[in-house]
């Protein structure tokens, strides 16, 4: 259900698909039917296909006629031409009375067969059973006495006279014939009243009678014998008939054959885009989720999971879509149209179809029953192999410094055999499948050709129908094997489409407000403010920040230091919203940075992280990476104040050089300097340094630091640094201790009143370089001490 839910906006490639697919099933389940007719029709019947001929004798027709009504010799004349100078009849009748169930297929059956019986010979003792009269030489014995005679009129005595005649002259014929009764013969019994055109119609159906209950098959046979003699006789090669048929079959085959193939090379094509199609717009659709996720929820899946949601996830989504509009759909159609063949066939072998059908089902219940929990697992096992292998490849570089190549390639190892394992349980059961399918294809051929040859050798049925049988027997089972060879990949798909539902399903914790906020045009600009700030990460059990209140406005500097996890990135990074506050507020220029929309926030905060990110690309791609609206002035000016100018002009092509993925071609202070001239090139009102100046050497920092002072007036700085020197000259200091402000003031202040701030710059800074003596240092520690000790 969750693949087909994705093809709610391809409603008409569906459809499209559905009608190609029914054409391409239908002639492909053709083709069967003209087999059954090629060796049926073609070769048992030697390429005619009714028996009422395309052409006729005259005398044929009317020894025919000598066996029908008379009303339905006048319907057969009806539908002959008048016969030319050969003495030849063209049939002009439609082609639906010559057909299996035609009007004149019925009509010239029978009369057809008693012919032929009649062109090879009856013995004079069955005279009587087929016309219902004594044999001419019973007639000749039982004749009248002469009392009789004299009490006969003059036309009895004609009539009789012409009988003993008739007699006379049917029993040469018969004499000439070696004993048997002819249609020669019969013409002269019948010309000379000798037996009754009614009576030979009923010892023709008495005839059929006793040829027993497979008697429609067996006149049909020598219905089509006696058109071939027939024809032969008309100078007509029987080679000539059969060459005709089978070319006209073929053509007709081959035309299916393009037919189908065309159907489903389209339906392939749909498939395919449509699929591709979904593919897209859920892999834009599930990135773009990403994109917003605020670090907690990227936290909860893991980068290794997302990327593997939105690639190897959505790539198995793609490939069911294929299938299910390939294959799943085709299956059922394919399976319907031959169980409606199969039943238009009336052969009585439609109970091996149930049999094949329950066969197939419990071998596929069983198969999924045992893989599809492993499928499950599998998934997670991927994303453990990924991430695994991306933590090893982020950690080469201490890895081979520790010498701990072996201990992370057992480690991947380990990842790697459980997915192994995983997967080699599926494929073993799944090998099952096919030999198992081909087991119960072949039974259920066994069965219907064990079954067919007794129906055959009764003359129920044709061989040719049998074969045809078959075949669309092997189409259903062929259905439910296609429907199980794709139940291997349609469990992942749908652990992989439960897998990005859950991702779409995440709602993101940083939204956009309500009802958006802009500061006043006439208003202040570049002014940060925090009130009582306070923020715990989701499920856990504390704040992290607690109580944080300081502001700062445009043109001044605020310095943020403390100890190793402090959290001072978390505080800075509740700036741009990476996190929402979860107690206090956030004010720029007098709005609560909830109420601003996202874009415009982002837009008037300039974050660099410790961490500089670069984008493969050049060096100017990089600095304009916040728009259009960055100038070349503007990336000149911001390389400039960041001290990267010298070093970018030094690199052939300049701000065009490129950049390789994640600036693994420039230092790491070079990295550094390139992130904070592209924060300043969109000339944000407040600029947040996140320890962005760590792989800055002391004369850099110190120019960088003078020109940010000179040039950015209009901007508020907040500045996250270790080193005491990169913010002692800020307006504003404050000093973190486990998310809470233990100190807040001027350098010179911090100094004298804050133990920890003198600590952090003790350990980097001598008393002489800090301005202080042992005794103004001791007493700040004596101080603490009292207060409660230093931490």
């Amino acid at each position: 259900m969750r693949i087909i839910k994705l093809f709610k906006n391809h409603i008409l490639a569906l459809f499209v698909a559905i009608g190609l697919i029914v054409i391409s099933c239908n002639a492909d389940l053709a083709l069967p039917s003209f087999m059954s007719e090629i060796v049926d029709v073609g070769i048992q019947q030697g390429g005619i296909t009714s028996p009422v001929p395309d052409t006729i004798r005259d005398d044929s027709l009317s020894d025919l006629e000598l066996f029908m009504t008379k009303g339905d010799a006048k319907r057969v004349e009806a539908a002959y031409s008048k016969a030319d100078r050969s003495g030849i009849r063209t049939y002009i009748g439609s082609e639906e009375d010559r057909g299996d169930e035609g009007a004149l297929t019925n009509i010239m059956s029978l009369p057809e067969t008693a012919a032929l019986s009649l062109e090879q010979g009856i013995d004079a003792s069955s005279m009587s059973d087929m016309t219902g009269e004594e044999s001419s030489e019973s007639a000749g014995a039982s004749a009248p006495t002469p009392e009789q005679m004299a009490a006969m009129t003059p036309e009895e005595l004609a009539a009789m006279q012409q009988k003993a005649q008739a007699a006379a002259k049917m029993q040469e014929q018969i004499d000439a014939d070696g004993g048997k009764i002819t249609m020669k013969s019969m013409r002269i019994a019948v010309e000379g009243g000798l037996v009754e055109r009614s009576k030979l119609v009923e010892g023709a159906n008495k005839m059929a009678d006793e040829m027993g209950s497979m008697s429609g098959s067996i006149v049909t046979q020598r219905a089509i014998t006696y058109v071939q003699q027939e024809y032969k006789a008309q100078g007509i090669s029987p080679s000539d008939v059969q060459n005709s048929y089978l070319a006209s079959t073929s053509v007709k085959m081959f035309s299916l054959c393009a037919v189908s193939l065309v159907a489903t090379i389209l339906t392939g094509a749909v498939a395919s885009h449509t699929a591709c199609t979904i593919a897209r717009d859920l892999r834009r659709k599930t990135f773009n989720k990403v994109m917003h996720f605020s670090p907690a929820e990227v936290g909860k899946f893991s980068q290794a999971s997302l990327i593997t949601r939105c690639t190897n996830d959505i790539q198995q989504i793609q490939m069911a879509t294929t299938l299910f509009i390939r294959m799943v759909m085709m299956a059922p159609i394919m399976g319907i149209v031959a169980v409606m063949r199969v039943l238009a066939t009336h052969t009585g072998l439609e109970w091996t179809i149930g049999v094949a059908v329950i066969a197939v089902s419990a071998v596929v219940g069983v198969l999924m029953g045992l893989t599809m929990p492993k499928f499950k697992k599998m998934q997670k096992y991927v994303d453990r192999v990924n991430l695994v292998a991306r933590e090893i490849l982020d950690g080469i570089m201490p890895i081979r410094a520790f010498g701990r190549q072996e201990h992370e390639l057992e480690r991947f190892d380990e990842a790697s055999c459980d997915l192994m394992t995983t997967q080699l349980f599926t494929n073993r059961a799944m090998s099952f499948m096919m030999p198992l399918m081909m087991f119960v294809m072949n039974c259920v051929t066994v069965l219907i050709v064990w079954t067919g040859s007794h129906g055959v050798s009764e003359g129920v049925m044709q061989v040719g129908d049998m074969m045809a049988f078959i075949s669309y027997t092997m189409q259903i089972v062929m259905a439910f094997m296609i429907l199980t060879m794709v139940s291997v990949m349609l469990p992942r798909a749908e652990v992989a489409a439960e897998r990005v539902d859950e991702v779409l399903a995440t709602e993101s914790s940083i939204k956009e407000p309500r009802a958006p906020k802009l500061p006043a045009a006439d208003g202040v600009h570049g002014q940060l403010e925090f009130r009582g700030v306070s923020f715990q990460y989701p499920d856990a059990r504390q704040d992290v920040i607690g109580g944080v209140s300081f502001t700062v406005h445009a043109g001044q500097m605020l310095g943020i230091i403390g100890s190793t996890g402090s959290g001072k990135s978390t505080l800075v990074q509740l700036i741009p919203r990476l996190y929402d506050v979860t107690g206090g507020q956030i004010l720029l220029d007098g709005i609560d940075v909830r109420d601003l929309p996202l874009s415009e926030l982002r837009r008037r905060v300039g974050y660099i992280p410790q961490q500089g990110m670069l984008f493969s690309g050049t060096v100017e791609s990089n600095l304009k990476f916040a728009g259009k609206s960055v100038t070349d002035e503007d990336m000149r000016e911001a390389a400039r104040i960041a001290q990267a100018s010298d070093f970018i002009e030094e690199r052939e092509g300049g701000f065009a050089s490129e950049i390789s993925q994640g600036g693994s071609n420039v230092s790491g202070g070079q990295r550094q300097r390139l992130s904070i001239a592209r924060a300043l090139a969109k000339r944000p009102e407040v600029v947040v340094f996140d320890d962005s100046f760590s792989a800055l050497d002391y004369k850099t920092d110190a120019l960088l630091r003078e020109e940010l002072a000179r040039t950015q007036k209009d901007a508020a700085l907040v500045v996250v640094a270790q080193r005491i020197a990169t913010i002692m000259h800020a307006d504003q200091i404050i000093v973190l201790d486990e998310g809470a402000v233990v100190g807040q003031g001027t350098h010179e202040e911090l100094l004298r009143r804050c133990p920890a701030y003198l600590e952090i710059a003790q350990s980097q800074l001598s008393a002489r370089e800090l301005g202080l003596s042992e005794d103004e240092i001791a007493a700040v520690m004596d101080g603490s001490a009292q207060e409660g000790g230093v931490r």
